[in-house]
């Protein structure tokens, strides 16, 4: 019955460490005339179905426009906006994949759509699960010291609870568009173990179980062999993991490791008893020393703590420390110049290192006199909940009517601003490292803006503010900082644009608006900054012509390549290409033009994604004698010399140097 309907088999990823790529994957039906009605009928469901799906509790949707039927499911911890956007993307793939075909399954890492010119959803009502032709791939990548037995019973325990969950949590609404097989979990192995489950809402209970304990069946034949890292899906479910988090926010269900098995030798045994009785005199004077010094530390403390009224403390819902000034103070040495890290907007930071060894970086924030005390150590500790790769984590702070101190944890390799101005050997980052950067940002944007417990529009994107660690992973400083000092991202308006010329959007500088919309445009700002390795993107000189203006005249006459980065790779280029087009599409002057964090990520990852043409960009000046006959609002900032230019006709891009769609 199922391969009388096309149903496809098990489309099997290898989730490798890292992913280069998201997964993708597509199969395409065979034997069927591809009519122009079809096809029409395709592009009204293809305009359609993404917004269906994401609208959806569940994130599933199915449309028909017959002869054209098709169902979207997208990933279960998905937003909505990342939804359509991975819907939207799986169509153009799914296109280009099997052009002439007329039934498309097609493996997002975030959704599978499935399309056909026949009603492919009528089978369920008689449908066996044992009638799934199944395909298994796995990767043949062991994990050093780990025991293939404890690792395999670890997967097995764990893909077998979050199966289990994933029927429990739909069984409390029986509606389709509400039902949602979804469960995420972890196991606290070495390495830690990430697992998710998923079938898609109109399965039946049994049918879903059925479907999951097929996909374990083939999962658990390899496990005997060296460990790997699968992903298995058909349209109807997905169960898939990893050693990496591969899905968003906390796992669901979270089990113990299992114990030891019984295989253990005795030879390992006797070996492991030698070594206990040597650790254990060793750990025995070991734990006597360092009781000592606890209780002389401990004596110390207390003496100091009749001196200072915020002893160090931890708040445990986010484990957030309460420093006393005294300590700061030693550790930055008084706030000394020669450890000065940087200035900015929102105050200085200075380098420190605690009384342990532990590195800090601490900011000494400027204008918040007037917050209180209590209003602001609630939004210190939202703000230490915010955990991800991509942002600076804080770690506690100090506060008192005179002083607001905020602790952040400290990144060696400086700013981004450090690597885009400095041309010395060794100091010159390569399009590897570029992309990253570019791709990191864009993932801490996402973060902080749909992500986070608390939506976070960070205002000041620029280079100083993007700090890079010692593998050159890009991090996000001073997220949250406007909200801290009481301008909240809740309100449509704020008293005045505080932010960096150049990186400001025209909404911002002129009305204040704060939307999402205003970060992408200083990202756009950003990537291209990257891309040209400029350290400026503005000027109040008026005989100099900013970097948007400068791309966007380049991008016109076809002449791009003129501006890039020449000692990057020229087999990277058109990557380079791709990401010079993306950055013009966050730059555009109106901010529904602009893509969402989301759809973003999606563009510069999809090298199969058609992007569309940009239009003329905010604050491009069309000449030097125009730019400067132009005045900006009254409104904007008597140093911001920005001009939006309006009614001028932005028809089309004409390329010289097209790059892979």
């Amino acid at each position: 019955m199922l391969a009388g309907y096309g149903i496809l088999a098990v489309v099997t990823v290898l989730l490798v460490l890292p992913p280069a790529r998201p997964l993708q994957d597509s199969t395409c039906d065979s034997g069927s005339t591809f009519s122009s009605s079809f096809q029409a009928n395709l592009k009204l469901l293809a305009a359609a179905l993404p917004g269906n799906a994401s609208s959806a509790p569940s994130g599933f949707a199915i449309l028909s426009a017959s002869p054209a039927y098709a169902m979207a499911l997208c990933r279960g911890d998905a937003n909505a906006s990342s939804c359509a956007a991975c819907v939207r993307v799986a169509f153009r793939a799914a296109g280009q994949s099997c052009p002439s075909a007329t039934g498309v399954t097609m493996y997002e890492d975030g959704c599978v759509l499935r399309y056909a010119n026949h009603q492919f959803l009528d089978f369920l009502s008689t449908w066996q699960v044992g009638e799934l032709s199944i395909k298994t791939g796995w990767a043949l990548r062991s994990l050093p010291a780990v025991a293939v037995a404890q690792f395999s019973a670890a997967v097995t325990a764990i893909l077998t609870a979050v199966s289990d969950r994933a029927l429990a949590a739909a069984s409390s609404n029986s509606t389709t568009n509400a039902k949602k097989y979804f469960a995420t979990g972890e196991v606290d192995f070495d390495p830690r173990i990430y697992v998710l489950a998923q079938c898609v809402p109109v399965l039946t209970p049994a049918q879903c179980s059925g479907c999951l304990g097929e996909l374990l069946v083939q999962i658990k034949l390899q496990l005997g062999t060296k460990p790997p890292y699968v992903t298995s899906r058909v349209e109807w479910c997905d169960l898939r993991y990893s050693v990496r988090p591969f899905y968003q926010g906390q796992a669901m269900l979270q089990l113990e490791p299992p114990s030891a098995t019984p295989e253990t030798t005795r030879a390992e045994k006797k070996k492991t008893s030698v070594a206990g009785i040597s650790v254990g005199v060793v750990c025995s004077l070991v734990l006597i020393c360092t009781l000592a010094g606890f209780v002389f530390i401990r004596f110390r403390r207390r003496i100091k703590s009749t001196k200072h009224d915020n002893p160090f403390k931890k708040i445990s819902r986010a484990q957030c420390v309460i420093f006393d000034l005294t300590a700061l103070e030693e550790a930055t040495e008084n706030f000394s110049q020669r450890n000065k890290l940087g200035e900015g907007g929102f105050g200085a930071v200075y380098k420190g290192i605690l009384q342990d060894g532990q590195e800090i970086a601490v900011k000494k924030l400027v204008g918040t006199d007037s917050h209180g005390l209590h209003q602001l150590q609630n939004e210190v500790l939202l703000l230490a909940e915010l955990q991800h790769k991509n942002l600076v984590r804080l770690q506690g702070y100090y506060s008192n009517r005179d002083d607001t101190l905020l602790v952040y944890e400290f990144i060696k390799n400086g700013s981004l601003d450090n690597f885009l101005s400095d041309t010395r050997e060794g100091h010159t980052l390569v399009w590897e490292q570029q992309y990253n950067i570019i791709l990191g940002i864009a993932k801490g944007i996402l973060y902080l803006h749909e992500d986070s417990s608390m939506r976070i529009i960070h205002r000041d994107l620029k280079p100083n503010n993007i700090l890079l660690d010692e593998d050159m992973e890009p991090k996000i400083a001073d997220f949250g900082l406007a909200r801290l000092l009481g301008e909240g991202h809740t309100h449509t308006k704020t008293s005045g644009a505080a932010g960096t010329p150049g990186y400001m959007a025209p909404e911002y500088v002129y009305h204040q608006r704060v939307s999402p919309k205003i970060d992408i445009f200083s990202y756009g700002v950003l990537l291209l900054q990257i891309v040209t390795r400029r350290r400026e993107c503005w000027s109040d000189d008026s005989n100099t012509v900013n970097l948007i203006t400068e791309v966007w005249n380049h991008w016109k006459k076809g002449t791009i390549s003129h501006i890039m980065d020449q000692t990057l790779n020229e087999d990277t280029r058109d990557q380079q290409l791709r990401c010079v087009h993306v950055g013009l599409m966050c730059v555009q002057a109106d901010p529904a033009d602009r893509p969402e964090i989301s759809t973003v990520i999606f563009m510069l990852t999809r090298d199969n994604m058609e992007l569309q043409p940009p239009e003329e960009p905010a604050f491009f000046f069309g000449s030097s004698s125009s730019g400067r006959n132009l005045h900006p609002s009254s409104r904007a900032s008597a140093n911001t010399s920005f001009v939006l230019v309006k009614d001028i006709s932005v028809n089309g891009v004409t390329m010289t140097e097209p790059y892979p769609r």
